[in-house]
């Protein structure tokens, strides 16, 4: 029996219909709660907190150097310098606090979805 996907069978690539099981969890990317915000680089650092797990986070017009602090859901905390636009994906993050380490004010556009 075929299985669908957007009302569409899945084929092989033999052009077959191939049956499709699951054990466990799929990640689907489609997440229920999110939030934004243009920062203008003049309150740092800047404290990302809710209470839902971050699973994607994402950094855009990013002008100087930042450090993103990312605290995981187990516990582990670890920085990571910035400077071009970027997004992330790959920990469950508990908070996310951005800062500037050589004080250049710089504006930073952020994003997170989780659930």
């Amino acid at each position: 029996m075929a299985s669908e996907q957007f009302s569409q069978a899945v084929r092989g690539s033999g052009g077959q219909p191939i049956a499709t099981s699951t054990i466990g969890s799929i990640d689907t990317n489609d997440y229920a709660s999110g939030d934004a915000a243009d920062e203008d680089g003049s309150a740092f650092p800047y404290v990302i907190n809710p209470a839902e797990v971050i699973k994607e986070f994402g950094l855009q017009s990013v002008g100087d150097e930042i450090d993103m602090i990312v605290t995981t859901t187990g516990g582990d905390t670890f920085t990571v310098s910035v400077s071009t636009p970027s997004v992330y994906n790959r920990w469950d993050i508990d908070s996310v606090e951005l800062a500037d380490p050589n004080g250049t004010n710089a504006r930073v556009v952020w994003w997170w979805a989780g659930e």
